[in-house]
C-alpha cells in the first residue's frame, strides 16, 4: 500500500509538475511588429468655409498635432473649443437666464494603416448666432421680429483614410439660406 501511495505522489509530481511550471512561466514578448509603435506627430488642418453660390462668405481655419496611434481618452487624442458663451433668457415669471456655448468643437484621433495611410476620425461642431430678420430667414416663418437670433449648427462626424498631403471635403447645406457648408481637412507628416 506504501509504494501504491508513493507511486500515485511520484506519478502526480512528474505529470503535474511540467504544467504548473510552464502556468507560471513569464508571457512571451510579442512579435517585433506588434511593439508599441513610436509616436508620430501629425499635423491636421480642418477649414470650414461658407460658400454663397461660387462667392466664399466665411473661412475659419483651425490647425492642430495629433500624436499617430495614441490612446489617451478613447479615440480621440486631440481636442479643440473655441467659441463665446452666450446669454439665453428663459421666458416666464422669474426671468432666469442660462448661457449656451457657440463656436467650434473638434475631436480628433488618427491611427497608423499598413500601407502608409491614415484612418482620421474626427467629430466637428460648429455653431453661430444668425439673425432673425430679413432675407436670411425668409425660408423659415418667425412668428416675431423682435425674437432671439437663431442657432446655427453644423455637425458632422467624419470617418477617412488619408495619404500624406492629401485633402479631403465634406459639404452639405445651411436649410435656412442655401449656403454651402464646407469642411476640408488635411494632413501633414513632418519628415
Amino acid at each position: 500500500m506504501k509504494a501504491f501511495t508513493c507511486f500515485l505522489l511520484l506519478s502526480c509530481t512528474f505529470t503535474l509538475a511540467p504544467q504548473l511550471c510552464l502556468a507560471q512561466a513569464p508571457p512571451q514578448e510579442k512579435k517585433s511588429e506588434e511593439r508599441a509603435k513610436p509616436t508620430l506627430p501629425v499635423k491636421v488642418q480642418v477649414v470650414f468655409s461658407e460658400f454663397d453660390g461660387e462667392k466664399k462668405v466665411s473661412s475659419m481655419p483651425y490647425s492642430f498635432t495629433v500624436i499617430a496611434d495614441e490612446k489617451v481618452g478613447g479615440y480621440y487624442s486631440a481636442s479643440l473649443r473655441t467659441g463665446v458663451r452666450v446669454p439665453v433668457e428663459a421666458g416666464g415669471a422669474e426671468q432666469k437666464t442660462s448661457y449656451m456655448d457657440v463656436g467650434s468643437n473638434i475631436d480628433c484621433g488618427l491611427r497608423t494603416t499598413d500601407d502608409d495611410r491614415y484612418h482620421l476620425y474626427m467629430i466637428f461642431e460648429r455653431s453661430a448666432l444668425s439673425p432673425n430678420s430679413g432675407a436670411q430667414t425668409e425660408k423659415i416663418q418667425v412668428s416675431r421680429p423682435d425674437a432671439p437670433p437663431l442657432v446655427r449648427q453644423f455637425k458632422a462626424s467624419v470617418n477617412m483614410i488619408l495619404k500624406d498631403g492629401q485633402t479631403s471635403e465634406t459639404v452639405s447645406t445651411d436649410p435656412i439660406n442655401g449656403h454651402s457648408l464646407h469642411l476640408s481637412v488635411a494632413i501633414n507628416v513632418p519628415k
